[in-house]
């Protein structure tokens, strides 16, 4: 489980805003959670958010919620073009690929009760 503010740093390093293991600048945290909200709201009206949102996130969900996040931070800040390439292609254009693959873990395969019954 990742907590908002572990979700927070790995945006962050991963938008190349702050070197690895150092703590974004209060204005960056400010725009970093508005987007993690952001986010998950989306996610909450498409059902898909499995948790509330002041609960720490499941570990399967947090990479495609980091990238989701990232895609939508990319019009904020200014990533190397090789990075910019690499987001968009693997979160999709509005986060859909991300979301896609967010909604495959966090919604659990229907199962029949029909077909445990012997009917």
């Amino acid at each position: 489980m990742s907590t908002k503010a572990e979700i927070r740093q790995r945006v962050a390093e991963e938008l190349y805003i702050i070197p690895i293991g150092q703590a974004p600048e209060a204005q960056d945290q400010a725009r970093i959670d508005a987007t993690f909200d952001e986010t998950y709201e989306r996610l909450k009206e498409k059902g898909l958010a499995t948790w509330v949102v002041t609960a720490d996130v499941p570990n399967k969900l947090v990479p495609y919620f980091v990238q989701m996040m990232c895609e939508k931070l990319l019009v904020s800040y200014s990533v190397p073009e090789s990075r910019y390439l690499r987001i968009k292609e693997d979160a999709g254009p509005n986060g859909s690929v991300a979301m896609a693959n967010l909604a495959e873990l966090a919604v659990p395969e229907y199962t029949s009760r029909d077909s445990d019954a012997g009917f």
